[in-house]
């Protein structure tokens, strides 16, 4: 229940109200009085959250994001290509294997998924199969058509989360550098938006939008354009990725707070709750500890020799884990300079539980 309710209080309280209420209601003082619940609840019988990157190309290429930029990717030699849907098969068969059901499962992580032809296949397979609680998808939205957006919403798809670049022609294609039709965005959103109304569909509706240095009224149009065709609407801070001394992903900005808009970053944070929670698994089958491996070299193994409860519970995730509790992420190449770990939400914080935790996975 714990996984679960952390789970929804994050999206509650990362919308427009929420902002405005947290910490002055109920749900606000049992949401912090939670920081520090995984803790309690490590080690996971299954992770709480599954990423398959059933496509890590995109069609877009935004200034902030590690996939559009072909010389950085060429440089750390990250390959591309895009997830059979037999192989997908295999791999929720596989996480069907472990003993808890998995909180939720996310059919993304560096690509754009909606470019994988049987991405309403994949959503209808894994919930047929029932290994998780939620099935989400993060999209950008511009593939996002009426056929296919019915054929998402009859497969059973949970949650989407769609990621909004600005809120005009001209800003998308700033943003972008190769995409303009703003009103098209809205279009799909909205078509979504009412035909899961219209169909009675428990489909919930996330979209966001990152500040790149958003002005006041720009941030009033998102709300304005997208907060009556969704069930929550957000501003997102700009995050820094991984490897974040090869190229500054916040664009100069500085951000004083995480992908959730809300959380301050803390540099002095030892520990990344990531590896202890989830697993992010790559369109080739490697397996990463986080959603930020945008290089694909720090794998734990692959799907295509191992289960994904071996995975789990072997060798490598376990030396991760101990060297983020033992204050030595920094031997972590991916890991010693990842931005994105300094803003997650207190939620999932360990580093107060360390020593605790060092002893309860026998890390002493």
């Amino acid at each position: 229940m714990n996984a679960f309710l952390s789970q929804i209080g994050y999206k509650i309280i990362n919308t427009r109200v929420g902002q405005s209420v947290f910490r002055k209601n109920y749900l606000g003082r049992a949401l912090v009085r939670w920081a520090g619940s995984l803790s309690r609840m490590l080690p996971l019988d299954a992770p709480q959250y599954v990423m398959i990157d059933v496509c890590n190309v995109c069609n877009f290429k935004c200034v902030f994001c590690p996939t559009s930029d072909r010389d950085l990717l060429k440089s750390v030699g990250r390959k591309k290509g895009m997830m059979s849907f037999s192989f997908y098969q295999e791999i929720i068969d596989s996480l069907g294997a472990f003993d808890g059901k998995i909180t939720v499962l996310s059919l993304h992580k560096d690509g754009e998924p909606l470019l994988n032809k049987n991405i309403a296949d994949m959503v209808a397979y894994a919930k047929k199969a029932k290994v998780s609680s939620t099935v989400e998808i993060t999209t950008n939205a511009s593939r996002m058509f009426p056929d296919l957006s019915n054929k998402l919403i009859a497969a059973g798809l949970d949650s989407i989360r769609i990621s909004i670049e600005h809120v005009s022609a001209e800003g998308y294609q700033k943003t972008t550098r190769n995409y303009k039709d703003y009103d098209q965005i809205v279009q799909n959103v909205s078509h979504l938006y009412h035909e899961a109304r219209r169909r009675r569909s428990q489909l919930k509706i996330l979209v966001k939008i990152i500040d790149t240095g958003l002005s006041a009224d720009e941030m009033d149009k998102f709300y304005r354009d997208f907060g009556g065709i969704s069930d929550i609407a957000r501003v997102e801070g700009i995050m820094g990725w991984s490897y974040s001394e090869l190229k500054d992903f916040t664009l100069g900005i500085n951000p004083t707070v995480g992908m959730d808009g809300i959380t301050p970053l803390k540099p002095e944070r030892i520990v990344c709750p990531e590896p202890f929670k989830m697993l992010a698994i790559n369109f080739d089958g490697s397996v990463s500890p986080c959603c930020d491996d945008w290089t694909l070299n720090l794998v734990l193994g692959n799907m295509n020799q191992e289960s994904a409860i071996e995975i789990w519970n072997g060798a490598r995730l376990s030396r991760i884990r101990e060297l983020h509790l033992k204050n030595r992420r920094g031997e972590l190449a991916a890991c010693a300079k990842c931005q994105y770990m300094l803003g997650v939400t207190d939620l999932f914080d360990l580093d107060r539980s360390r020593d605790a935790l060092s002893k309860k996975l026998g890390y002493e």
